[in-house]
């Protein structure tokens, strides 16, 4: 429970569309921005697959949520710009081989953080009263970005919506203070961040990125197919 002012800083992706050997530079730039004496969140908005991608076609989707996983996010969205938003039952064999928790549908991911309740659900699917926590974020890719806060003494949300204007991969921050008196949510910060080429990717993602593709090729060769 919420017992003095709080900042957060909320890290957000989305958009990468089967883009695997991203993740590792991706990785890099997430730790550059988690400080770890800070209390800091990490989701994805959708999108992570894409369905002329070779290995998202080879993983039914899974391969870039398992990859991503070894990344330490705390909820994957699946909407409906996402292949797997109509196969439910996808989904939930998904949720039993990642240890991220996906915001789909009903399903809502949980975090708690020095003491502090967080919850991130499908914005589709929320309501006020989702579930008792210190902040709510409603997740969502769409055709605009957008941010907007909902706050009381009982409940503090923030809406957030990638926007899907473009196929661009989308990394994006968002610094916040969680007050006790009103407004109770303060967004003090809201900025795009770049990948620049300098970035040397992480060796523990690529690791990761092995094994998906060796597990997606021998699928392949099971199913008849070809990379």
């Amino acid at each position: 429970m919420l017992e003095q002012n709080t900042s957060v800083t909320l890290i957000y992706t989305a958009a990468l569309e089967g883009r695997l050997a991203l993740l590792p530079k991706l990785f890099t730039r997430i730790r550059q921005e988690r400080q770890p004496d800070h209390l800091s969140l990490l989701v994805d908005l959708g999108r992570s697959c894409a369905a002329e991608t070779w290995i998202c076609d080879a993983t039914e989707g899974r391969g870039m949520l398992v990859a991503m996983d070894a990344m330490g996010y705390d909820a994957f969205h699946i909407g409906p710009l996402d292949a797997l938003y109509t196969q439910p039952a996808l989904v939930q064999q998904i949720r039993q081989i990642i240890a991220t928790p996906l915001a789909a549908g009903p399903w809502l991911g949980k975090a708690t953080r020095k003491g502090l309740t967080f919850v991130m659900a499908n914005a589709a699917a929320l309501t006020p009263r989702t579930e008792a926590a210190d902040l709510t974020i409603g997740l969502r890719l769409s055709a605009e970005a957008r941010l907007e806060v909902t706050a009381d003494p009982r409940q503090r949300i923030l809406w957030l919506d990638g926007g899907m204007s473009t196929h661009t991969p989308l990394i994006g921050r968002v610094e916040m203070r969680l007050l006790i008196e009103p407004p109770f949510l303060e967004v003090t910060e809201h900025r795009l961040l770049d990948l620049t080429d300098d970035l040397l990717p992480d060796p523990t993602i690529s690791g990761v990125i092995e094994f998906v593709e060796s597990e997606a090729r021998y699928a392949l060769k099971k199913r008849g197919g070809q990379q």
